[in-house]
């Protein structure tokens, strides 16, 4: 948590876009490639996987067996995320359509994914998600795990307002259905990160300024 929060000093974090709005009626944009952050993921995703072979009772899902689920099935989860998150959001009145390519598009895409997406998808999918799997004893709860998960993930997320909050909620269910159907933490970071990249090029990034 003191790396993702930036409290552990040494890092020199690199500022790659600062206060820009990408489109005239979007908020101003700031990103930087925060690698204490990516430090962090990267411990998290070693704690996830190096537990994998330990752990003697598998996740409860609808499959006995990880892995046994047609590679189908998570790819209409993830379909159906985008179109839900960003369903949400228009309606919400938090993006509108707008497709477009900054001139750091590559810059983004690869520090969303390195950065933001494994770091945040290893603490809540690969460590509270598989927390909470394992204390919900009954099979027939066994679902309150992604959505527990998915309120903290949302309330993360609060800087944004009740409606970010809200679409959070919806797109953090996504990531957690699909980590909780297949028991890989790929499918959830792939999920997540594909939201987040449909947002860049397609919608208003990061939110219409409302002022």
């Amino acid at each position: 948590m003191a790396l993702a929060l930036h409290w552990v000093p040494g890092f020199n974090n690199l500022p790659i876009v600062i206060d820009e709005r990408i489109t005239s009626d979007a908020i101003t944009f700031t990103l930087y490639a925060n690698f204490d952050k990516a430090m962090a993921g990267l411990f998290l995703c070693a704690y996830f996987f190096s537990n994998l072979d330990s752990n003697k009772k598998p996740l409860k899902t609808d499959s006995n067996k990880a892995g046994s689920l047609n590679v189908k099935q998570p790819i209409f989860i993830i379909i159906a995320t985008v179109l839900a998150s960003f369903t949400a959001a228009l309606m919400l009145g938090l993006v509108s359509f707008d497709p477009k390519v900054p001139n750091f598009w590559l810059v983004f895409i690869a520090i969303n994914l390195l950065f933001t997406c494994v770091a945040e998808e290893a603490l809540f999918r690969g460590l509270l998600q598989t927390k909470l799997s394992k204390i919900i004893t009954p099979t027939r709860l066994a679902i309150l795990a992604p959505v527990i998960t998915a309120c903290i993930f949302a309330l993360a997320h609060f800087a944004g307002g009740f409606n970010y909050v809200l679409v959070s909620f919806i797109a953090g269910l996504g990531y957690g259905y699909a980590f909780y159907k297949t028991r890989r933490l790929e499918w959830a970071i792939l999920c997540h990160w594909l939201v987040n990249v449909c947002h860049f090029f397609l919608f208003t990034y990061p939110m219409l300024n409302k002022i």
